[in-house]
């Protein structure tokens, strides 16, 4: 029986791990999209509705980026 209770403890142990490290990843990924929302809505207001409007994402993690195109 002792030689369950280590094992059954690192098992918990990297399950809590796992789920912190989960939830960290989803709360950063809901941030950036909070803020390239509020960027590409910013971008919309600041244009005239005749110019064309390019909003550009580099990456998976990076801003999103509005560039005004003629």
């Amino acid at each position: 029986m002792s030689k369950v209770k280590p094992k059954l403890l690192i098992a918990v142990l990297s399950c809590v791990i796992i789920v912190a490290i989960g939830t960290g990843i989803i709360e950063q990924m809901n941030k950036n999209h909070q803020a390239n929302e509020r960027i590409i809505e910013k971008c919309f207001e600041n244009f005239d509705e005749q110019a064309k409007v390019a909003v550009v994402k580099e990456s998976f993690w990076s801003s999103v980026t509005c560039e005004k195109q003629q």
